[in-house]
């Protein structure tokens, strides 16, 4: 629309995607956090929330639809949202990058690309965001795909 676009990085979530950890049980072996369970934004205790597993609910339920790995479900719906325009990925072995750039032919259906956005809405409070819609005549709140900020 601004002729601007994203290159998002870490599309996974640091592996939170991939469907690799489980609830309750802290991450152990060679992965990302189960070298460093600690590990900035993608820790462990930061992201084991309700939230956490509810979106990776609906990711998981969408790739079994598909035959899929979650991690495809995932970028293919990073790379279906408005203004993105590349994905930066952040693979740590040659096989997980060949299976991460296997998602760009999966085709997600508008309903499932809706239960994708809407679980993962983050429902942000109307300020500073709604000054944008008053301000710039943006309507983020559809785009984010959360409800109105009326």
């Amino acid at each position: 629309e601004a002729g601007l676009g994203i290159a998002p990085w870490s599309p996974l979530g640091g592996g939170w995607l991939t469907g690799k950890y489980d609830r309750g049980q802290r991450p152990t072996g060679n992965t990302r956090l189960g070298d460093d369970p600690e590990r900035g934004v993608e820790a462990y205790d930061v992201r084991n929330t309700e939230r956490t597993w509810r979106i990776l609910d609906e990711v998981m339920s969408i790739a079994d639809e598909h035959s899929r790995s979650p991690g495809h479900v995932a970028i293919a719906w990073l790379l279906s949202r408005p203004g993105v325009a590349s994905v930066l990925l952040g693979a740590r072995t040659a096989e997980q990058l060949n299976d991460n750039l296997a998602a760009a032919d999966l085709v997600l259906s508008d309903a499932e690309l809706g239960r994708l956005t809407s679980v993962s809405a983050t429902h942000l409070p109307p300020y500073p965001y709604g000054m944008i819609e008053d301000f710039c005549d943006v309507d983020v709140w559809k785009r984010l795909g959360t409800a109105s900020s009326a």
